[in-house]
């Protein structure tokens, strides 16, 4: 059996390792159980608009600050940068994004959204509006919104990287028109 929380045969039962010792359920336990079915089911739908969530993830970043060099995007979206090089490698084969080397730096490579990968933005950030409006109908009233990623935010800043503000504050925004040279 795996020692993950989810799969802990306490978890949520309020007794035994995976239990606070009040005999709460420990937040970070219902953190992870609410975030998993939340995660499949955002994908899900992502992927019922064309893309995977970490497709979605990389075309965010880059419609929210382009150009990017690879190095800048894998810090923003929060993985490796050799993670990185294969998903844009099926992205660019794809036609979603080019890759080019940095005037002056040729070591360093600049990645942009290309008009098929807009338009696939476009598609996937409808979807993702959709599944946020489902959320805040869930949560309740703005008042009640504001506290809980109020609340988002202040155990984000606990993590212990710190946290990362996940999206942009004008979400959701238009995405950037790609570069006349990437057309």
């Amino acid at each position: 059996m795996s020692d993950t929380p989810a799969d802990h045969p306490s978890a949520g039962e309020g007794t035994g390792p995976a239990s606070a010792p009040s005999g709460r359920v420990p937040v970070a336990v219902a953190l992870w159980k609410t975030a998993q079915p939340l995660i499949r089911g955002f994908d899900a739908l992502l992927l019922e608009n064309g893309a995977s969530w970490q497709v979605w993830h990389i075309l965010l970043a880059l419609s929210t600050n382009p150009p990017r060099t690879q190095r800048e995007l894998a810090g923003a979206v929060g993985i490796r940068e050799a993670t990185l090089t294969h998903h844009l490698r099926a992205m660019e084969d794809n036609g979603l994004i080019t890759r080019t080397r940095a005037p002056g730096n040729r070591r360093v490579q600049q990645v942009q959204v290309t008009d098929a990968g807009a338009r696939l933005f476009s598609r996937l950030r409808d979807a993702a509006v959709t599944f946020d409006q489902r959320l805040r109908t869930v949560i309740g009233s703005e008042d009640d919104i504001a506290r809980f990623l109020d609340v988002l935010g202040r155990l984000a800043a606990a993590a212990p990287e710190g946290g990362r503000d996940i999206l942009p504050e004008d979400w959701p925004h238009e995405p950037e028109p790609p570069a006349a040279a990437a057309r």
